[in-house]
């Protein structure tokens, strides 16, 4: 409950720069608008949405594409981190 109270235009341009963001979104989501999502990308930074075309808000169907998606972002933030101490 404490997530629907939040104002995202207020946290987004909190996260760290160098905090890499994903977003998966279905272009059929029925909760929260493809609009909504382009909107959020805006203000996030460092940020990567993906649009799941004809996917809804559960991913019905959708779920290979979608495992794909955040495994291809996983592998490109550890292909980019390589070398990089900490």
């Amino acid at each position: 409950m404490e997530v629907l109270g939040t104002n995202l235009n207020e946290v987004c341009p909190q996260i760290d720069k160098e905090c890499r963001v994903l977003t998966i979104h279905g272009s059929s989501d029925e909760i929260n608008s493809v609009q909504d999502a382009h909107e959020l990308a805006k203000i996030i930074p460092n940020h990567k949405l993906h649009i799941i075309e004809g996917a809804d808000h559960a991913y019905s169907n959708h779920q290979d594409e979608l495992s794909s998606v955040v495994v291809s972002f996983i592998k490109e933030t550890i292909d980019q981190n390589k070398g990089t101490s900490y």
